[in-house]
């Protein structure tokens, strides 16, 4: 079967299948721009029933379903594609639908899984350039989608969405939860959401792991995680050994939060496998690319410093690394402390953290534009003495390093604010506020 046959089947058999049902997610993308909209994220995430959303909005607004066309690239039925063949697909689109190239006939396009199709991008850019009338909206598993080529390339073109599993508000919004934040500490709603939340914390937000309460969760998140590390990385880069990226996959995943250098974390795997620093550099470079891990560097005015501090790597969702962890963590901090930092992700913002000379730290720092905009210590618990000096230390300590008056530390279950040393320092609980910073 020629490439124009297999693409005739794929939009006959689009255009024949019902739209599942959905649970909406609160990312806005408008549809109404020219530009190319990219969407990226972890496998699983939910991009593709995301992209189902935006078809049923837009067929909401008066566009016939003819006009819309969805092509997983991912396909078995439609590989090999190779060369210029999906120069076709535009043309095929129309002959099937009879649709001509004018203002009243314009085209949706949804390519999830892009990155299957070799030079995607030029072919994507010539649709735009050209001007066919065409609205484009791309997804896929994998940071090449956002890398620096393909930025040139579509440079004014592309508008991007990153996209990761369901946060906490999602969460509740699919058990149908309601709440009003302004009186959720006080409320009797609050024993609801903390039993919600505790189970969220150990579970994460992948869709299936909520919406099939029933299956088994570690086995679910175990074959994700294989799928990323076999599918979308061993795979794409050719990697040799794969048994030492995976095993140097799990020891980073099983030690997040953690301060290491390339030449620290080489020692520290030693003891599993060999392995050179500028493997292992490339390595962490593809778990990130996957949107797996994410690396945080020191806050430091001087890129030179900043490089040679250092880093820290923190994992896409809790339920992956009770999943897929050495040991199964009872570290409840470590796990507050990557949910945190997944929640300060999802604003948009740049995270760093920082530290002194006299060991002073501060486990977050944000940052918009050239300007840091908020100091955040997590700790899960602050009853013994010397844990609570210490973290108000360093936050005191971080507050007169960036001429800031207020700072936050996050707690199991803590309110309140306090004035140390003419600085103001809150307390609020984890649950609490990554609800308050989804509004």
């Amino acid at each position: 079967m020629d490439i124009k046959e297999k693409l005739k089947n794929a939009i006959i058999d689009w255009h024949e299948r019902e739209l599942p049902s959905l649970q909406r997610r609160g990312y806005k993308l408008d549809l109404n721009t020219p530009h190319v909209n990219d969407i990226v994220g972890v496998r699983r995430c939910g991009k593709t029933f995301y992209i189902y959303q935006l078809i049923q909005e837009l067929i909401g607004q008066g566009v016939l379903k003819s006009r819309i066309l969805y092509l997983n690239l991912d396909d078995d039925r439609l590989q090999p594609i190779n060369g210029n063949e999906l120069q076709l697909l535009i043309e095929t689109f129309r002959e099937l639908q009879d649709v001509q190239n004018s203002d009243d006939d314009r085209l949706y396009l949804f390519l999830d899984e892009v990155q299957s199709y070799p030079s995607w991008e030029r072919w994507v850019k010539g649709v735009y350039d050209r001007k066919q009338n065409v609205k484009i909206v791309i997804s896929g598993s994998n940071a090449s989608l956002l890398s620096q080529d393909i930025s040139t390339l579509l440079t004014g073109r592309h508008l991007s969405t990153r996209m990761f599993p369901f946060s906490f508000a999602e969460f509740l919004e699919y058990h149908s939860i309601n709440y009003n934040m302004k009186t959720l500490p006080y409320s009797e709603d609050k024993v609801v959401i903390k039993r919600m939340f505790n189970e969220y914390l150990v579970n994460g937000g992948f869709p299936e792991t909520i919406v099939f309460p029933s299956i088994q969760h570690h086995e679910l998140l175990q074959s994700y995680f294989d799928d990323i590390i076999y599918r979308d990385i061993i795979s794409r880069y050719g990697i040799r050994n794969p048994q030492v990226f995976k095993d140097l996959a799990l020891f980073c995943i099983s030690n997040i939060a953690k301060p290491h250098t390339y030449n620290s974390l080489r020692r520290l795997f030693a003891n599993y496998s060999s392995i050179s620093t500028d493997s292992l550099i490339n390595y962490i470079n593809y778990l990130e690319d996957a949107f797996l891990l994410f690396s945080v560097s020191h806050y430091d005015e001087s890129l030179k410093q900043q490089m040679s501090k250092p880093r820290k790597l923190y994992c896409i969702d809790n339920g992956m690394i009770n999943a897929v962890s050495f040991k199964l963590s009872s570290d409840t901090g470590r796990l507050y402390e990557n949910m945190a930092f997944i929640q300060l992700l999802r604003s948009g913002q740049e995270v760093y953290y920082w530290q002194n000379q006299k060991g002073h730290e501060v486990d977050f720092v944000t940052k918009k534009g050239l300007e840091p905009t908020q100091l955040v210590q997590v700790c899960y618990n602050l009853s013994d003495p010397e844990t609570k000096e210490r973290e108000i230390n360093g936050l005191l300590a971080g507050m007169k390093n960036f001429r800031m008056n207020e700072g936050l530390i996050i707690t199991s279950d803590e309110f309140g604010e306090e004035e140390i040393e003419g600085k103001k320092v809150r307390y609020m609980p984890l649950w609490y506020w990554i609800l308050k910073e989804k509004t």
